[in-house]
């Protein structure tokens, strides 16, 4: 089971097969980001910089809900990867079916709870009150495709961690491409502005959903979705909220230390917010890499953990960290060296304030963002390894908690953009650190005794 039509995980070449594997999910971030760079781009010319602000403003909110449940589905590829290793294909089967529950559940819950809280978010994050109307707009309607979102990612996590990176690239890509159709449609003809981005970006999740949840009928391994076989299985929910849970309070230490940073960014005005939303989106260039490598980790060395392959398994770690950081290094400078350019022409181009704004970000974001890659990396491995429970802990203090302390303390000495950004990479390097202390605790238990979590 480990062997598939695409990727052999437990045997051969360890870095043709991570690239391999890796590319199909760079291609799909870095899809991901141009559709959303484009979401921005028709908003930024045809309905001005309050659009752009508040497509920005939302994004920590919409994270930290969204970002938490999604966690789950880093629980999903433990799991699954690990029955695939074994060859367990009656586990597997069960994996599959308690993850396509468990996302339409998951995401039935947020849409509700983000529509509800849609206008106290806005108000609570201080979002500017040129952007407020729209924001709050554009929250309730994307919050009414958190199913779709949700079936996408978790059946994605399965066809990926079986080894099929290709077809979720091909669904985002044709969904992506009916949502720039229907951004010019609402935006410019229906002049809908914010709303009009989000209904465009909700009906084309639905369309991706779809497309994903039909591949996965018609696999023809154990991996294949059945409707009629439905169903949340004790032992799969366990482990997949077991593996997953700390992994979505990760995120959500990562989102609400954003919306303390958010509502400080708010208050230097429109243009601050939509020069962070512009740089942000860039970032996501670099960061669609760094994500893909961290999957290809949890994927690669959860199956040769289930395989009981110890060696290979070490292998897998160097051959990813290495590319993570070459990869975001080279991306980052590369990024940052025109991001001026692209700031100013793609996003703002009747804003120069706002791309001042969207410089000083990048200055402190995209040239740090190697550490990000070392230590995601580093973290992926322990999750793979059982230790999800230990990278939510670093996650509290070294993200949640330093920054808050940052944020609470240190900004109010100098209150400038330059000392916001400045937190992000001391918090990755915190991480880093931490990280770096449990994968040697966990190696040493695995490697010794094959013990895992």
């Amino acid at each position: 089971m480990s062997e598939t039509k695409n990727i052999k995980m437990t045997d051969g070449p360890i870095l043709s097969a991570v690239i391999r594997y890796s590319l199909p999910i760079v291609f799909a971030g870095m899809l991901q980001i141009l559709f959303n760079a484009a979401d921005l781009a028709v908003v930024g010319h045809f309905a001005g910089s309050a659009a752009t602000a508040a497509v920005g403003a939302t994004g920590s909110t919409i994270s930290l809900i969204v970002n938490t449940v999604m966690g789950l589905a880093v629980g999903v590829n433990v799991v699954l990867a690990r029955s695939l290793g074994a060859g367990d294909r009656e586990n597997s089967k069960r994996t599959v079916h308690t993850a396509i529950a468990v996302s339409v559940i998951a995401g039935i819950a947020v849409m509700i709870v983000g529509i509800l809280i849609s206008r106290p978010a806005m108000v609570y994050t201080r979002c500017p009150q040129d952007a407020l109307e729209q924001a709050v707009q554009y929250m309730i309607i994307y919050f009414a495709g958190s199913p779709a979102i949700f079936v996408y990612n978790f059946g994605s996590a399965i066809l990926r961690t079986k080894g099929d990176t290709k077809h979720p690239l091909y669904y985002l890509t044709a969904a992506g491409v009916l949502n720039i159709f229907l951004n010019l449609i609402f935006v410019i003809a229906f002049r809908m502005a914010a709303a009009g981005v989000a209904l465009a970006t909700t009906l084309t999740q639905y369309l991706a959903a779809f497309l994903t949840i039909r591949c996965l009928m018609r696999q023809d391994d154990d991996c294949r979705f059945v409707l009629r076989e439905t169903h949340i299985w004790k032992s799969q929910l366990i482990g997949i909220i077991r593996y997953g849970l700390p992994s979505g309070i990760t995120q959500a230490m990562y989102s609400i230390s954003n919306i303390q940073i958010q509502s400080a960014i708010n208050d230097f005005g429109t243009s601050a917010v939509a020069g962070n939303s512009a740089s942000s989106n860039l970032e996501g260039f670099i960061s669609s890499g760094i994500a893909a490598l961290n999957a290809a980790t949890v994927a690669f060395a959860g199956q040769n953990i289930g395989a009981g392959n110890k060696k290979r398994v070490k292998k897998v770690i160097f051959v990813c960290l290495a590319v993570s950081v070459a990869f975001s290094l080279i991306a980052g400078f590369a990024v940052f060296f025109f991001s001026r350019q692209l700031i100013g022409a793609i996003y703002l181009p009747k804003d120069p304030e706002g791309v001042a704004c969207g410089m000083v970000r990048a200055a402190f974001m995209m040239t740090t963002m190697w550490i990000s890659g070392a230590f995601q990396v580093v973290g992926g491995t322990n999750q793979a390894l059982g230790y999800s429970t230990a990278m939510m802990i670093n996650s509290i203090v070294g993200i949640c908690g330093v920054r808050t302390v940052w944020m609470q303390w240190f900004y109010p000495l100098r209150k400038s953009l330059e000392m916001i950004y400045i937190c992000y990479p001391v918090t990755w390097a915190i991480i880093l650190i931490a990280n770096t202390a449990v994968l040697l605790f966990a190696w040493h238990r695995y490697s010794k005794k094959g013990m895992i979590k």
